[in-house]
């Protein structure tokens, strides 16, 4: 899990302790992301490129997955991963916590795609095919990956419940993430950003006493499930 992490622990410094609403302290999305890249410029088009490259090659196992992710945003995604005991039905506080990070994840990601107003993939070339409809109209909140951020929220916080999993669970993360772009629905530099801001927001939680005191209840609750030990 460090690994995968340390790269990213530097953004801490832009967590502000103002707002502290005892789940996590307000964090600036514009100090740790860029903007995305302008429209119609070299970068947009080298990634819509990549789009029309990962969907010429994916499998249709693939697509299906991609598709099926699309419809899902929430900790059952990491299922697969952790096995058939990941029930949240069963599991009433690791289910508070992941709702609490549902909660902290819809106004985060709501502030941050208001703040850069990015156009979706099928704005900037009306080509794009999607798995799945979409909106007609302008959507301008490409930017960053709402999928993504919430799948690192997600991930990073089960990867410190269950350590032993962490790679698998961080690794489901980013594929969670990386289907966007097979589902055409996002552009790469969306879900990297996504990614980086999902984690710094984990990170983030992880250090609230609220939130720790939870995460605790949660693992104990996996450790008397054998979910870890």
């Amino acid at each position: 899990m460090a690994g995968a992490l340390g790269a990213l622990l530097f953004c801490a410094a832009a967590v502000s302790a103002a707002e502290d609403d005892g789940w996590i302290n307000r964090v600036d999305v514009e100090r740790i992301v860029p903007p995305p890249p302008a429209q119609g410029s070299r970068i947009e088009q080298n990634e819509i490129a990549e789009i029309y490259r990962v969907q010429a090659a994916a499998a249709p196992a693939a697509k299906e997955l991609a598709g099926r992710d699309n419809d899902i945003e929430n900790p059952s995604i990491f299922k697969d991963v952790i096995g058939s005991g990941w029930d949240m039905s069963k599991l009433p506080k690791t289910r508070f916590l992941m709702g609490e990070i549902g909660k902290v994840d819809r106004i985060e990601s709501g502030k941050a795609k208001k703040i850069f107003h990015r156009p979706r993939p099928w704005m900037a070339d009306p080509k794009i095919q999607t798995c799945a409809p979409h909106p007609d109209g302008p959507q301008l909140n490409s930017y960053p990956s709402g999928h993504a951020m919430l799948g690192y929220e997600i991930g990073v916080v089960i990867a410190a419940l269950i350590p032993e999993k962490s790679q698998a669970i961080l690794a489901r993360a980013k594929l969670y993430g990386e289907n966007r772009i097979l589902c055409g629905f996002h552009f790469r530099s969306d879900v990297t950003a996504g990614e980086k801001f999902g984690t710094v927001l984990a990170e983030a939680m992880l250090k609230q006493p609220r939130f720790h005191a939870a995460f605790l209840e949660a693992r104990s609750e996996l450790i008397a499930a054998g979910l870890t030990h």
